[in-house]
């Protein structure tokens, strides 16, 4: 059973289960860089529940549910891509950005560094940066 399937009450922080029990925040986990909210049910509800083997593995005794902590934002990112104005934005992005960084890597040097050290580089790109804005400047006066 996934996850979805729970429902998140925001206010009190907690997931309610398909049986209607109650699965609170327990305490947090670190993997890899990478903070979740951990939220358990107490292992004699589901001992006794009629979801037990659809909704998590034998060897378990009770159903947990890993909430990153930025899923909140995460949410509203994916809510606000499906919005006409993003794809707008995303076009001219296309345009804009990734053009640009098309052309200075095909025509302006920048395929592969010639130097090392991150100051090096940088003041490559720059260099390839003031070469494609003079290009442009260039084109609009003439």
């Amino acid at each position: 059973m996934s996850y979805r399937e729970f429902r998140y009450y925001n206010e009190t922080d907690r997931y309610i289960c398909p049986n209607n029990k109650e699965l609170p925040f327990t305490h947090l986990k670190n993997s890899k860089g990478q903070y979740s909210k951990i939220y358990s049910a107490k292992a004699k509800v589901c001992k006794i529940c009629p979801f037990r083997e659809k909704c998590f593995v034998k060897s378990s005794s009770k159903r947990t549910i890993a909430r990153p902590i930025a899923h909140e934002l995460t949410e509203a990112n994916l809510k606000r891509s499906k919005t006409d104005k993003y794809k707008q934005i995303q076009k001219q992005r296309r345009v804009w950005c990734e053009g640009t960084f098309g052309t200075m890597k095909t025509k302006h040097n920048l395929y592969k560094t010639y130097k090392r050290g991150i100051q090096k580089i940088l003041e490559q790109y720059l260099f390839s940066a003031l070469a494609l804005n003079l290009k442009r400047m260039i084109k609009v006066i003439n």
